[in-house]
This record gives C-alpha cells, sequence and structure tokens, in this order.
C-alpha cells in the first residue's frame, strides 16, 4: 500500500484534495468516484517526498499521536463539533504526514463518513486497534472518553519504551566512547612509538611487545576489521528481518530471558487490558494485542491462544495449555473470567512484570556501569604501562 496525493471536484463542483494510502492509483480513483468525487491529478507521495518528509511520516505516529488523541479528547468535551476539532488539532500539528490525515478525515466527516472510518484509511498512522476502538465508542457516544484513554495508553506505551532505551544510553556511551579512545591509542600514539622502541638497544618487556603487535594488528586490519563486524550485523539484522525460521529460533531464545518475556508478557497484558475495558471482543482484543508483540515466538503462541478462544476454549486454559506465560498470568485471567473483573487484574499483572522490568533495569545499570569503567580503564592502563615501562627503564640506564 501507497500513500497518494490526488485533487478533484465533488459532485457540488468544488475542489477537493488530499492524501490517501491506496493499493494502487487506478483503486485509489475507483474509491474517490464512489465517494462522488471526480479525479483530476493522483501522484505517488514516495515520488515526491524529501528525505524529511519520510522521516517525519515514519515518526508521526511514535511522537505525536498522544498529544493528537488528547487535543481531540478535550476539544470534544468542551462542546466543539468534531469536524471543527479536527481541523484545530491538524493546524497545531507540526509533521506534514499526519497533518494531512486529520485535514482529510475533517473533510470526510463534514461529507458524513464515519471518523472511524475516515481514520482507517491512513494505516500507517493510525493503528487498526485504534480505529476498531473508536468504532466502537461511536456506537454507544463515549468518542471523547476514548480517545483520552487512548492517549493516555499512547502515552504509557512512548515512556515504556523510552524507558529501557534511556537506560542503555549511558553505559553504551561509555562502552563506545573507551574503545573508541582504545582504537586511537593503538592506530595512532603506539605506532608513533615504536620508533623509539626500536632505537633502544636492549629488550622490551613482554607486554610491550604484545602491545606492538595489537598496533600492527589494527593499523593494518582494523577497518577491514571494522567492516567485516558491521557486515555481520547488517547480515544477522537482514535474517533477523527477513527468514522467519531464523527469526523463530532467535526469538524463542531470546524469550528464555527474563527481562524480554517479562517485558513481552507485560505489554501484552497492557494492552489487552486497555482494549477489553473499552469494551473490544475478546477475540478482536487478541489480535490486535497479537500486533504490538515484537517477539515471533509469543506472536505466534498468542495466535494459538486466539484460534483456540475462537473454537470454544476458556481463555484461562488456552493460555495455561500455551504453556509459555508465567504462573501469574493464566491465574490472574481465571479470576477474571470469574470474577469479570479482567481488565483490572490483567492491569495489575502488567504493573507487577513492569516494576520487575525497572528494578532489573536498575540493578543492571548500577552494576554495568561501573564494570564498563573498570575494564576500560584496565585496558587504557594496560597500554599506558606497556608504553613507559621501558621509557623508565631507558631512562634508568642513561643515568
Amino acid at each position: 500500500m501507497a500513500t497518494y496525493s490526488y485533487k478533484g471536484i465533488s459532485k457540488t463542483g468544488k475542489e477537493v484534495k488530499g492524501v490517501r494510502d491506496a493499493v494502487s492509483k487506478q483503486a485509489l480513483t475507483s474509491e474517490l468516484l464512489s465517494e462522488g468525487i471526480f479525479v483530476s491529478t493522483i501522484s505517488d507521495m514516495r515520488e515526491k517526498q524529501s528525505a524529511l518528509a519520510k522521516l517525519q511520516a515514519v515518526f508521526a505516529k511514535k511522537i505525536n499521536l498522544s498529544d493528537t488523541f488528547f487535543q481531540l479528547s478535550l476539544l470534544l468535551r468542551s462542546g466543539i463539533p468534531l469536524v471543527e476539532a479536527l481541523k484545530i488539532v491538524a493546524k497545531s500539528t507540526k509533521e506534514q504526514h499526519l497533518k494531512n490525515a486529520l485535514m482529510e478525515s475533517a473533510s470526510k466527516v463534514s461529507e458524513g463518513m464515519r471518523f472511524s472510518e475516515s481514520l482507517s484509511k491512513y494505516p500507517k498512522i493510525f493503528e487498526p486497534m485504534y480505529v476498531n476502538l473508536i468504532k466502537a465508542s461511536e456506537q454507544v457516544g463515549k468518542l471523547a472518553a476514548v480517545l483520552a484513554d487512548i492517549a493516555v495508553y499512547e502515552e504509557d506505551k512512548r515512556k515504556n519504551t523510552d524507558k529501557i532505551k534511556t537506560a542503555m544510553v549511558y553505559p553504551m556511551t561509555i562502552l563506545v566512547m573507551g574503545f573508541a579512545v582504545l582504537g586511537f591509542l593503538l592506530a595512532f600514539v603506539v605506532p608513533k612509538m615504536e620508533s623509539i622502541f626500536a632505537s633502544m638497544k636492549q629488550q622490551i618487556p613482554a607486554s610491550t611487545q604484545f602491545l606492538l603487535k595489537a598496533s600492527d594488528f589494527v593499523s593494518e586490519y582494523g577497518l577491514v576489521l571494522l567492516l567485516f563486524i558491521l557486515f555481520i550485523i547488517f547480515a544477522l539484522r537482514y535474517l533477523y528481518k527477513n527468514n522467519n525460521k531464523f527469526r523463530l529460533a532467535v526469538d524463542k531464545k531470546l524469550f528464555k530471558i527474563n527481562l524480554v518475556s517479562h517485558v513481552s508478557v507485560s505489554k501484552f497484558a497492557h494492552v489487552l487490558s486497555f482494549q477489553l475495558k473499552e469494551g473490544l471482543p475478546l477475540t478482536d482484543a487478541l489480535h490486535y494485542a497479537s500486533l504490538v508483540i515484537d517477539n515471533k515466538y509469543m506472536f505466534d503462541i498468542v495466535s494459538q491462544v486466539r484460534e483456540s478462544v475462537q473454537a470454544g476454549t476458556k481463555f484461562s486454559v488456552a493460555v495455561r495449555n500455551a504453556g509459555i506465560f508465567p504462573e501469574l498470568f493464566p491465574a490472574a485471567v481465571s479470576t477474571g473470567e470469574s470474577s469479570g473483573n479482567m481488565p483490572e487484574l490483567l492491569e495489575r499483572v502488567n504493573e507487577f512484570y513492569s516494576k520487575n522490568v525497572d528494578k532489573f533495569l536498575t540493578s543492571f545499570i548500577s552494576a554495568i556501569e561501573p564494570i564498563f569503567i573498570v575494564i576500560i580503564g584496565v585496558l587504557v592502563g594496560f597500554i599506558v604501562v606497556s608504553i613507559m615501562q621501558p621509557l623508565f627503564s631507558m631512562n634508568s640506564l642513561v643515568q
């Protein structure tokens, strides 16, 4: 599916233009004609988007949806009509891709289209889960409340993602900077000392000999080694993205790591709880919850659980039979089925594992930072001592 910009004339003779996702130009033309719009021009946005615009399109959903839904909810609760609210939010939106989608949605809603249907034209921006929640809210008159809930959920999701990324920034910065310093010393500083050591009429220490050999290796093969490492990384990444068997094998191994499984289960419980609270049927909620799971091994298991539930198996039984969920999860589901408060219990499961992840990250970062510093310090210290030791020996001989 691609994104196209179009211009045309409506039944009333009014000029209309917008941006919409479609399978092809022909499909979009047919779709617009069915809506009473006679198309004059259609352009593929991919052919004229700048690099910045493409970047904005990629990050529009990740950055602005929380603010977008919150503003819409606030305006609707203030009594402002939906069409006017969409136009107001669009004007305050910086990302062009999202701005176009909101303006197009306002146009379609003004012509009688449902809000949820207008959003469904932009699956790259608005997740199908959100569209279905909005569709359900339109039927019961709770649009403003559901938009506010989506805004909170989107913000929580962003915070959880940022929390893990931020936790790794400092130790990774230390590691990268440390190895950059080591590479600089081996590639540029040590070779300049080699001529001095060669002129010395004495046996240099074994540590210095090792350092010189390491420096020669880095100087001669360092670039090749770096390119080889990058090639391996990109090759593995390509395999992971394009080979399902390879990805499944990797994700199955990763899922055995508590951090990975706890993050996955926490996210799954949170998404499922959110949807059930908003009134989505369990099978639909399972489908959309599976779409946010990054781990393919867990994704396949959840898909099997959904099929079992559709076939008539109780959710708690299907979850327990899956055999991959921690005991707390099926226990919460079973209790929720009997008490009728499954959304609340699933959210408690999310909070429990989220706290576990926070504790692990805090402990891990507290432990890994000094370890990285010590490792880098020892390596730099070894280089300095290996350089200075023969110099001190030569100075002693001169005296």
